[in-house]
């Protein structure tokens, strides 16, 4: 590489694949291949082979929430594992032309339980269990429900959209594989004896997905997004990454390029926020991996690592995504004193995005890293803001649109025409 296309050197520890000028840029047919190589480490049936299925293995209704219906996937292979998709149309008599599949994330229910009853009556999701979510103000909150834990259907129904909601494997509505009668198993380490075993389980994370995406286009759905917080902004960036169908996709507090993370801790100086350990499906340490022998990374990050993935979720024209973190979470992902290494790794993407045979109009797609000034790890206000601006704002990539989303503190100085950490 020579001096005029090379990388500063922050940037080029975590966007390496992405560090060349327009001579060197990589084809099409290079970043297609990638994806086919991330989905079969995500699968195992060859590359670029998605699961196929669009009929789901069991539907479930319930009496107490009419209109929702449950879309059971059974994933069984080495042990027996089940996801239940929420279905919630806006009309149910009238569906809409377009969907979003919402992902939660690490998150369980309260549910009743008396004394004796196995950990897992007090916390899998089902008619008359609460939300584990609201906090201050939003307790109390009906729309925050046992089916829909973080208030965000109706959001999504006034934007016009039907709603998918999906949870990750043994959280919430999917408990059950691991645990016993006396402990809750919520542990997503658990898979890695599966994996050693010559399973592939970050298929029960992503396959979800999937078939939901294939039962709605089957359904005659003509768009879908994809939104999620958390452990649900890692499975969006992730299945906007290899499944190309998905139109627009907003993670929310979901990652950061593996070398902004210390996946054994916290970063260093950020002490409003948790600590930044990685789990199982997130981890992109070596495998195997000397420091940690115990917490071995996925292979599918040396695949195609997090910017690799952001890049692919906004390859195809027509296509984009919105990265969403807040500035002061409480959690994990903060950016706070970082904007210029979230600038540098989407300057590169888009610029990627951008070059050799994708130069010009209606060759490529769009990435663009949002920051809102927020403390919760939830989906906020400004979250929902930034979220309804893109969906509505139909912006062409590159336009300078992207950079005057409001809530948007990565591009413009607060208050940045919005109103600043209010509850959702």
């Amino acid at each position: 590489m020579d001096s005029k296309t090379q990388c500063p050197s922050l940037t080029t520890l975590f966007v390496l694949v992405l560090c060349f000028g327009d001579s060197h840029a990589n084809s099409t047919e290079t970043w297609l291949a990638k994806r086919a190589a991330l989905i079969d480490t995500v699968y195992g049936y060859g590359p670029g082979v998605l699961p196929n299925k669009t009929v789901p293995d069991q539907v479930l209704t319930w009496p107490e929430t009419p209109g929702i219906t449950g879309l059971v996937w059974n994933m069984t292979t080495l042990f027996p594992i089940t996801s239940t998709v929420f279905y919630a149309p806006k009309n149910p008599s009238s569906p809409s032309k377009t969907a979003v599949m919402f992902h939660h994330g690490h998150s369980n229910c309260v549910c009743p339980s008396e004394q004796g009853d196995a950990p897992i009556v007090g916390a899998k999701c089902r008619p008359g269990c609460k939300s584990s979510m609201p906090t201050g103000s939003e307790i109390g909150n009906p729309d925050y429900t046992w089916w829909d834990l973080y208030n965000v259907s109706k959001f999504f129904h006034d934007l016009g959209h039907d709603v998918f909601i999906l949870s990750m494997p043994l959280k919430g509505v999917n408990l059950g594989p691991g645990c016993t009668d006396k402990e809750l198993n919520t542990d997503h380490w658990w898979f890695l004896q599966w994996e050693q075993k010559g399973d592939t389980p970050l298929r029960y994370f992503l396959e979800p997905c999937v078939l939901t995406a294939n039962y709605a286009f089957a359904k005659g759905y003509e768009k879908l997004y994809m939104a999620g917080l958390s452990g649900g902004g890692w499975s969006t960036t992730f299945a906007a990454a290899i499944d190309k169908r998905i139109t627009g996709s907003f993670p929310i507090a979901g990652s950061v390029p593996c070398a902004m993370r210390n996946p054994d801790g916290n970063v260093p100086g950020q002490n409003w926020t948790g600590s930044d350990r990685e789990d199982f499906e997130q981890n992109c340490s070596p495998n195997p991996n000397p420091k940690v022998p115990e917490h071995p990374g996925r292979m599918a990050f040396q695949a195609c690592n997090y910017t690799c993935q952001y890049l692919l979720a906004g390859l195809e024209p027509g296509r984009f995504q919105v990265q969403i973190l807040h500035e002061y979470d409480s959690c994990c992902f903060s950016p706070h004193d970082r904007h210029d290494q979230m600038l540098a790794y989407e300057a590169n993407i888009r610029a990627e995005l951008q070059a050799g045979e994708r130069q010009g109009d209606g060759k490529h797609g769009w990435f663009t890293s949002t920051a809102d000034n927020h403390t919760k790890h939830e989906v906020c206000a400004q979250d929902k803001t930034i979220m309804r601006t893109a969906l509505h704002g139909d912006y062409f990539p590159g336009s300078s649109d992207w950079q005057r989303i409001p809530c948007d503190i990565l591009h413009q100085p607060l208050p940045a025409n919005c109103p600043q950490n209010i509850e959702p």
